[in-house]
């Protein structure tokens, strides 16, 4: 059996150390209509320990087989959004080789899996009794995570309604056909899936 590759270049360094996060926060709950359960339960939340991390939300990651790497920021200043875009990730960090909840949705993927684009659209769909989600953390789909989605029996794309996200629904799609089954569901225009009530999103996969 051939070694996994490197998890990542020699630039980055793993974070393993936890940080307290405060799970409620007005971005969460009224925003994303994330619980401070299911927050906590993800790893998500605010801190002050930090200064990449204040004034942001913070989702702490795991490589695909649930070894902790790092926490990601999701900014919330509109001058900085302005600047340099929603999210924030630490230097070098392996995108590839991450595909957010797949360590907790592996024991459900016998099943099928949603793929979804961003954390919050995961915790939402686990909120709503849907384990078996995991996010893309964008739009891209790399080697790495091609080769755990195709292990499942069939996967349901549930990307953002935007044109961004029917561009990569049919380009991932075209990526996955071959290898497993997919459905991709369509969104409202303008429409992510966390927008969604906790009764609609069930509602949504269990058409598939």
């Amino acid at each position: 059996r051939t070694p996994p590759a490197p998890l990542a270049s020699s630039a980055f360094k793993p974070f393993a150390r936890s940080i307290p996060l405060k799970p409620e926060h007005h971005f969460l709950q009224n925003i994303k209509k994330i619980s401070p359960r299911t927050a906590f339960h993800f790893e998500a939340g605010t801190t002050l320990s930090s200064a990449f991390l204040r004034n942001t939300v913070v989702v702490r990651l795991h490589d695909i087989q649930g070894l902790p790497l790092v926490y990601c920021a999701r900014l919330l200043l509109a001058d900085q959004i302005a600047r340099f875009g929603k999210w924030r990730f630490p230097k070098e960090f392996p995108k590839t080789r991450v595909l957010y909840n797949a360590h907790r949705a592996e024991p459900f993927r016998h099943e099928g899996i949603i793929v979804v684009e961003c954390p919050w659209a995961a915790m939402r769909l686990s909120q709503a009794g849907i384990p078996n989600a995991v996010s893309l953390l964008g739009t891209q789909l790399f080697q790495d995570q091609i080769a755990w989605l195709a292990k499942a029996p069939g996967i349901l794309l549930l990307l953002d309604g935007d044109p961004a996200g029917r561009e990569a629904s049919s380009r991932i799609a075209n990526s996955l056909q071959a290898l497993t089954t997919v459905y991709t569901h369509l969104l409202p225009d303008n429409k992510e899936p966390e927008d969604l009530s906790d009764q609609a999103l069930p509602a949504i996969v269990q058409k598939y």
